[in-house]
C-alpha cells in the first residue's frame, strides 16, 4: 500500500515525514557527540511510508553506529517523479573487498566490530529490498577510514 511521505525538513504536515525518522536517532547521535544534519525539503512521493521510514532508520543508524567522530549528513532531493536520499559519514568507511557483498543479507564485513556495536547484517539488505521493492536502486561509494555514502534513488 503506497501513501504519499513527505520528506521535509520541518514536521506538523499531518503527514509522516522521514525527517520524524531522522528526529528519533539524533539523541543517539548527540551521545556520541556526532553532527547530525538533514537537507532537504518538501519532496511529496507515493511511496509505502513505513518502508521508508525503515530505510532512513537503517541507514542513519548504520552511519551512527560506524562513526566515531565527524557527522552523518542525510540529504533528500526529488528525482523525476520519485526521490534521492543520501546518508553520508565519516565513519570507518568500507574497504573495496567487502563492498561488492554489503547488500547480502547476514554479511557482516568486520564481526568483530559486529559483536561490539550489534549489527546482524540484516540492515543493508532491507534497504535494497525496500528501494527494489519501489522500482528503486540503493548504491554506495566508500573510503576505507573516510567514510561512506549510501544513496537511495526511488523513481
Amino acid at each position: 500500500m503506497k501513501n504519499i511521505v513527505v520528506i521535509s525538513g520541518k514536521g506538523g504536515t499531518g503527514k509522516t515525514t522521514v525527517t520524524a525518522s531522522f528526529c528519533a536517532l539524533a539523541e543517539k547521535a548527540a551521545g556520541k557527540g556526532l553532527a547530525l544534519e538533514f537537507s532537504g525539503s518538501g519532496i511529496n512521493v507515493s511511496a509505502d511510508r513505513f518502508y521508508i521510514e525503515q530505510t532512513v532508520i537503517n541507514l542513519v543508524d548504520n552511519a551512527i553506529r560506524y562513526t566515531e567522530k565527524g557527522s552523518v549528513k542525510v540529504s533528500a532531493h526529488k528525482a523525476g517523479k520519485g526521490f534521492s536520499l543520501s546518508v553520508a559519514d565519516t565513519g570507518i568507511g568500507i574497504s573495496a573487498a567487502d563492498l561488492p557483498r554489503i547488500f547480502e543479507r547476514f554479511f557482516v564485513a568486520d564481526k568483530s566490530r559486529s559483536r561490539k556495536t550489534g549489527g546482524t547484517g540484516l540492515g543493508l539488505s532491507i534497504v535494497k529490498h525496500i528501494a527494489e521493492a519501489h522500482g528503486g536502486a540503493v548504491s554506495v561509494s566508500s573510503v576505507l577510514g573516510k567514510g561512506s555514502v549510501f544513496t537511495v534513488t526511488v523513481p
